[in-house]
Order: structure tokens, then sequence, then C-alpha cells
């Protein structure tokens, strides 16, 4: 099958871009990689698995050209095009002959040249799209993100770009279809042996995760980042691919601004620049006291300083809003760490959004994420002019589904994270859940465990049935085997020091992530989230004896001992009422 006549234009290449005469396909140039010294082009992946015909055009200079030994005149086929298969690429440019190697891929290919640290620099940007509109041309702030990724013998780093305009001011620009904004990430998944752990589960938390208690005001409000796998080249040298994605900002939860105004000052002459906070967010960034919600710790807050506890201010910025206001989350961790019992139950729902966090804790428990139960823990409040409840929202999940980020026992898969262990159990954990106070409280409430179990229940049909989450993973695996990015990324980076000098075997580790997941629901379906509706007692049976215990706790509830909230809630609707007696007596007539 013959796709489109496309334009073959050809001439030497010696660095990535900008670029003079570059050999181009349909007006897409083909990109150099120095370290393999061969070419990657990236076409509609409408043309992969079939035969791409092209014109061809020569530039002057340029002659002598073959394709796998086949002369090149006017036109010139590829019998196959597919993530792999390479064609031996040979044309004279003046007096010298070059011979090499053309790869196909089907994914955007970003261009990045520059020396990056930990502060910004600006750096020229190309994006290459598989859609033959050629190259488009960006300017960046670039530096490196992320704390344990950010360490000297970290290679394949992440990088925060900030896209700026001839002037260097902010310029938001738009990717894929989602939001336009100037501040977009690269993230590397350099230690998570699949590379696309965190990608995927803040896709399942999108698919599923309950909106906050703001979304009335903000529908279009997002607890979690989207984004595409682009392969990237770095100062000529194919880098591997990233999920370059959206920033989890303020812009992305759609809190609410910060506002100004002119007030004269005291000597009523001097007109100042007043600042009214709004909108808060603060981002977990290591394991402390504050961060587990376990006390407010020895040291005072400060409102000028850019963090607090290791809870660090995202929003708003410390140089933009200063002196800041720590005091929702001070207030939020204080009576976590200081309530009684009693005040934690009758209250705990003005502190916290607490549909989502039950979403959020059974969301963790399916997943195992292990880094995201004090550090990596993001919380936003809308308005602390009129709410002060703080919500919460998913980030960097890489480890995840059986993978840790340290080399515990081996392959970043130590015994500890298997699928048949309870997430609070984790021995070497340093986020240990058990110590993370909020978490322990909540689990306290009746209703919030009801929620958490009814919900994973409600989920279990769909979205978590074992076949739904290994064909999500299987997805996103399969897309970037076809593009030949697998087998780019493990030429690339196997043996790196990240990953403890290991090699990438992706498929093995496909096998792995597969029936860590299927063995994961299996755990979670009996001891977790286990639940046998009707059996009030929790004596492993449903009898008229669950009837009477029901009906006794619905007449005086605090004076039941042993009565099991979850199984009690037959009819699943998070709340105990005479419809779930009736509806067991129902049953238990019917039998």
């Amino acid at each position: 099958m013959f796709k489109n006549i496309v334009l073959f234009v050809m001439a030497m290449a010696f660095a990535v871009l900008p670029m003079k005469a570059q050999l181009t396909i349909d007006g897409t140039p083909i990109i150099y990689d120095k370290l393999t010294k061969t070419y990657l082009l990236t076409v509609p992946e409408s043309v992969f698995g079939s035969t791409y015909r092209a014109a061809v055009v020569l530039d002057d200079g340029v002659t002598n050209v073959s394709v796998n030994g086949q002369q090149v005149t006017d036109s010139v086929n590829f019998p196959l095009v597919d993530g792999v298969t390479g064609y031996t690429l040979k044309f004279r440019n003046k007096n010298k002959v070059t011979t090499t190697t053309l790869y196909f891929t089907y994914l955007p290919i970003m261009c990045l040249t520059g020396s990056f640290t930990n502060d910004y620099t600006i750096a020229p940007v190309d994006f290459i799209m598989p859609d033959g509109n050629g190259v488009q041309h960006y300017r960046a702030k670039i530096k490196r993100a992320g704390s344990s990724t950010n360490l000297q013998w970290i290679y394949k780093r992440n990088f925060h770009v900030k896209f700026v305009d001839d002037n260097d001011e902010k310029e938001d620009v738009s990717f894929f279809g989602l939001r336009s904004d100037n501040h977009w990430r690269l993230d590397a998944g350099s230690r998570d042996m699949i590379r696309f752990r965190n990608y995927a589960a803040n896709g399942l938390w999108a698919d599923f995760g309950t909106k906050s208690y703001y979304a009335d005001k903000q529908p279009k409000a997002r607890s979690y980042i989207r984004g595409s796998h682009v392969e990237v080249f770095m100062n000529g040298n194919y880098h591997g691919f990233y999920n370059f994605s959206e920033y989890l900002d303020r812009k992305q939860m759609k809190l609410k601004k910060y506002s100004e105004e002119e007030v004269l000052a005291d000597d009523s002459v001097t007109t100042i620049t007043s600042q009214q906070i709004h909108g808060l967010m603060w981002k977990a960034k290591d394991v402390t006291v504050q961060t587990l919600f376990v006390s407010c710790g020895q040291d005072p807050v400060d409102n000028t300083a850019a963090s607090w506890g290791e809870w660090e201010l995202e929003y708003p910025e410390i140089d933009e809003v200063c002196p800041t206001d720590y005091s929702v989350l001070y207030n939020a961790v204080k009576f976590v760490s200081r309530s009684n019992d009693n005040v934690f139950r009758a209250e705990a729902k003005n502190y916290f959004d607490l549909p989502v966090l039950a979403d959020y804790y059974m969301f963790i428990n399916v997943v195992f994420g292990i880094d995201n139960t004090c550090s990596n823990m993001v919380l936003a409040c809308y308005d602390s002019e009129v709410d002060k409840k703080i919500t919460f929202a998913v980030w960097d999940m890489d480890a995840t589904v059986g993978q840790h980020y340290l080399d515990i026992d081996g392959y970043y898969h130590g015994d500890e994270i298997q699928p048949e262990n309870e997430l609070e159990d984790v021995p070497t954990n340093m986020c240990d859940l058990t110590l993370n106070r909020l978490f322990m409280r909540v689990k306290t409430l009746p209703e919030f465990q009801r929620r958490v179990v009814n919900r994973y229940w409600q989920l279990r049909e769909t979205i978590l049935d074992p076949d739904s989450l290994v064909a999500r993973y299987r997805r996103i695996y399969d897309r970037l085997d076809a593009a030949g990015a697998l087998d780019r990324e493990s030429q690339r980076w196997s043996g790196i020091d990240e990953i403890e000098h290991r090699d990438l075997v992706f498929d093995e580790e496909m096998e792995y992530l597969c029936d860590w997941l299927r063995r994961r629901i299996a755990y979670l379906d009996t001891h977790t989230f286990a639940c046998r509706r009707g059996d009030t007692n929790g004596d492993g049976e449903v009898t008229i004896t669950d009837v009477t215990m029901l009906i006794q706790y619905l007449l005086n509830e605090s004076n039941t001992d042993g009565f099991n909230h979850i199984n009690a809630d037959v009819n699943a609707d998070n709340d105990i009422t005479v419809t779930d007696a009736t509806m067991l007596l129902t049953t238990l007539l019917g039998q």
C-alpha cells in the first residue's frame, strides 16, 4: 500500500538544530544522533506498518544517493516503516561520502541545545511533530528538576521548561491539545525500570479521582497532569524518551489568584500595593513531623520563608507575595496532631476535602505509592478568604506498581513492595504510612472507611478490574514499543548509575508489572478492602444476629461494640440507615 507522495530533500547534516540544508521528508527534517551516527525521522502513526513512497529532490551538492543499495533518482520506496527497521542511507555531499542508517518513529521529537544546571538558562527548543509541518522554534528558560533525581550521579534528568519570547517574557504555548501555559516539565522516569509509571498513574487518577470541593466554581480544575511522550535530543545526542507534561500548579488546579490593590500608606500620602492571598498550594519535599502531621515542630512559622517543615510553598511564590500565609496548613497539622477523637470526628470535614482524600487513600493503596504518603504529597486551598479546606492532588508517581525508589533487595523490586503486602506495613519505607497521622486518624472515621471500601468496589467493576488495569499499562507499553522508543531508550540508558548499572529489559519489566497488578487486586479484594455485605458483627456469616446488631446500632449508635460499619452498609451508599436493615432482612428471608 502506497501512502501519499512526499518530498524527500537530502543534504549533509552535522548537527541537530538549528540547521542549514537537512534531509527532509514532506517538510519534516530527519534528526542526526551523534552518539550512534544514525538519523531519526518522525512520521504520522498511520504510516507505520506499510510502504512509504517518497518523491526525491536533492539539495545542491548532494549526489549518488541510495537507500538499501537502490539508487535514488526521482522517488524512493520504504517497503516497511516501523520502529526498528533501519534503512541504509548513502550519499555524497561534494567530496565526502556518508553511509548511515535512517530509523522511524511516530513520537514528536524535541531538541534542546545548551548546558543546564539548577539555575534557569535560556536556550533554543525545537519541536518536530509528525505532521509534516517542519520545525517549531521556541526559546525557553530551562533548569534541572527534582531532588533525588537531581543528584550529581544522575544522568537522565528531569527538567523544568518555561517558554519565553524574544524579550525573555513568559510566553504561553500549547502542545498536544493540552493547556496553554509557559511552564512545562520533562519527566525522565530515570529510576523507573519501565519509564512510564508516573504517566500511567496520573492517567488512572484522572479517570476516577473525585472532583475537589470547589468544582462547582472551577469545573476545569485538575488534580493531576497530562502529557505526551516525546523523543529528546540534547546537544545533538539522543537522550531517550520523556513525558513532556503540564506542570501541577495554581493554573492546573484553578486556585484563586492573589489580588492586588493600591492603598494609602500610614502617612496618608504615599500609595503602596496591598496584596491579598486567596489560593494556596504546597508540596511535601521530605519526611518531617509536619509532613507526617505528627506535630507542628519546634520552630516558629516564618511567613517570609519559601517553606515550612519541608512543606514547600508552590503558590503564591514567595518572590511574588511576601509575606505569605502558612496558617491554613499550620492549623490543619495542629488539628490532626492535637485534637481529641470527638473533635476530630466532628470537624475533620472542615479542614480536609474528605471525598478527595478517601479516593487518594484508596488510590495509593491500589498502586502501592510508597513515596506518596508524606513526601510527594500536594495540598491546596482554593480560596483561604472563603473556605480554608485543603484538597489533594497526585504528583511524582514513579515509585508505584511494584517499583521502589531505592534499590532494596535488588532491581528496585524488593520483597516489601510485593502486591501481597499492606502499604502501611512497609518496614523499610522512610515514609512509613503508619507514621502519617492524617491517614491513621481519618481511617478511624466510619464514614471515611466506608467510602474508601465502597469506592473501591464500585471501581472494581470497571477501571480497577485487573484486565482493565493491565490493558491500560499495556497500551502505553505497546505504543512506545511500536515507535521504537523502548529499544532506543534501552540502548541509551542501560547500565547507568541511577539504576545500579542494570540493563533496561522492558519486556521482562512489563511481565513483572502486569503480574503485580493482577496479584495486587486479588490481595485488595480479600484483605485491604475485603467486604461481606450484611456481616455486621464480622464473624464471617450473615445471619439474623447481624440484623439484630444493625437495628441496635440504628437505635443507639454509640453503644454497639464490634460493629462492622463497612459490612453494615448493605446498599453501599456510604450511609447506614433503616434501608440497609430492610435489605438485609429481605435477603435472609429469601434464602
